[in-house]
């Protein structure tokens, strides 16, 4: 019993020194581990800043660039790459070939890191100036309209845009198209604001990239011929013969009207003479409303007008 009493006076002993110690010896280790310079690799985007007004950049450039920073190990174990930034800085850059030359000091690092390396450390940059060009509008549709009616009118406003590019990229633009505009079922007229296509290429659009499209939608004309059509006679006249006293008639007209018009429905007069004698005389046709007469056959009648006893 004496012995385990002694060996707990002095393990309790002096308690808050040992454990000084032992913290004290742990922080010790750690500036020293901690302290320690070490290297590490990083994959960075290449971020292209202060391109210079009117001018676009003509080649490829690399995306990512490499580094190699350098620091204490504890700070760089808990870097994270979103902590980096690389930019291209154009704001000097002249139109034609420009090399650029990355710096490492130009990176930017949280305090106390540097950059012993950068991959690639210079960067080749082709500028050309923008040149603008106006382009029609055209408005692209898919679908059909009703049975029985079809696109009339279609106005765009503005009627042209304006866009900007590579002069080489611009001689091959020639319009510029909307979005798709549904047209399926429709039977009256519309408007509808529509997005525009981006132009293919280093072609940019200048300004707003919509539009106002009014589409008419009409009733779809169509042609129908009507025979033996009788001749009827109107005037003072009494016993006019009519040679021949039936036409033919070719009518234009919307088509779902003229499926359903019937012979009846057409009337061919001829204005009799006061006097007698023989006439070659052209009918007059009347016809319901929204409907014209294409051709009639033949165009004139031969009257005859008896002289009265």
């Amino acid at each position: 019993m004496k012995g385990m009493r002694r060996f707990k006076d002095i393990l309790i002993k002096d308690l808050w020194i040992k454990a000084f110690s032992i913290i004290f010896a742990f922080f010790l280790w750690f500036s020293i581990v901690g302290g320690e310079s070490a290297e590490e690799f990083f994959t960075i985007p290449l971020t292209i800043v202060k391109i210079p007004e009117n001018m676009i950049i003509k080649n490829e450039l690399v995306d990512f660039v490499n580094l190699r920073v350098r620091g204490q190990k504890a700070v760089l174990n808990s870097l994270n790459a979103k902590q980096i930034t690389v930019e291209l800085n154009l704001k000097d850059a002249k139109e034609g070939e420009n090399v650029i030359t990355l710096f490492p000091e130009e990176v930017k690092l949280p305090e106390g890191l540097s950059v012993v390396r950068i991959s690639p450390s210079q960067v080749t940059v082709e500028l050309s100036k923008l040149a603008e060009k106006a382009l029609p509008v055209e408005p692209d549709f898919f679908g059909t309209a009703a049975k029985g009616y079809e696109i009339g009118r279609v106005t765009a406003t503005p009627l042209k845009v304006e866009v900007m590019g590579l002069k080489e990229a611009l001689k091959d633009q020639e319009k510029i198209k909307t979005a798709r505009i549904d047209l399926f079922g429709k039977n009256r007229s519309f408007s509808v604001e529509a997005d525009l296509k981006p132009p293919s290429g280093n072609v940019y659009i200048k300004g707003p990239k919509k539009v106002q499209v009014d589409v008419e939608i009409l009733e779809k004309s169509g042609r129908r011929e009507f025979r033996n059509i009788p001749v009827k006679g109107s005037g003072p006249s009494d016993g006019a013969v009519f040679h021949p006293d039936k036409v033919t008639l070719v009518i234009a007209g919307p088509e779902a009207k003229l499926t359903d018009m019937l012979p009846s429905m057409i009337e061919v007069v001829i204005q009799e003479p006061e006097t007698p004698g023989a006439f070659d005389l052209e009918p007059e046709v009347t016809l319901p409303e929204g409907f014209q007469v294409i051709r009639i056959s033949p165009e004139k009648i031969r009257v005859k007008v008896e002289k009265h006893s």
